[in-house]
């Protein structure tokens, strides 16, 4: 099974529906609804089920909730030049302060290591719009990175912020002390 758990409008798929993905948001707004509404740092799964998790996480803190439905970096030529059509959620106008978003991505990369199989993939999506991704990897101190690819489409880039996709897989060894699912029952 495949989870996208920052599904927002499926922006990044070419294909918006696919039956092996479960989406997952907790947005209400969204045109495009999750399978499940759920928050990525407590999910309703149980432990190991995913083979991989997606995770697009909001890259920039501090918005106005005008923001809501919009890429707040860039003018409306960009949006033009790179096809931008309907509402694009981007998430930004959650987190107030950097350390918020910091601890939502650490709070999410810890419950990923419950749902996902121990021979499961994580691939993350960031862009270095207000933190470069060395720093967010710090974040991930169980996780073995396989690679890191950039993106080098004018659509996934944010003026000069490079974005990236990164491929990891848990540590070997890596095991839960106590699994938060059990910890809600």
């Amino acid at each position: 099974m495949i989870l996208d758990a920052t599904a927002g409008n499926r922006t990044m798929y070419e294909t918006k529906n696919v039956n092996q993905i479960i989406y997952i948001d907790i947005q209400k707004k969204l045109y495009r609804k999750p399978t499940i509404y759920a928050d990525c740092t407590r999910t309703p799964f149980r432990d190991k089920i995913f083979h991989t998790i997606f995770f697009d996480p909001p890259h920039s803190y501090g918005y106005e909730p005008g923001d809501y439905f919009t890429y707040p970096h860039l003018t409306p030529k960009q949006k033009k030049i790179m096809g931008l059509k309907g509402n694009v959620y981007y998430g930004v106008e959650i987190y107030k302060t950097r350390s918020a978003l910091i601890k939502f991505i650490y709070n999410a990369q810890k419950e990923f290591l419950r749902i996902l199989r121990n021979d499961g993939l994580l691939w993350l999506k960031w862009c270095e719009a207000e933190i470069p991704l060395h720093n967010i990897l710090a974040i991930f101190q169980n996780w073995r990175i396989l690679l890191i690819l950039p993106i080098n489409k004018p659509q996934h880039n944010i003026g000069e912020a490079q974005t990236y996709w990164v491929c990891m897989c848990k540590k070997e060894g890596y095991q839960t002390e106590l699994s938060a699912f059990q910890d809600r029952q």
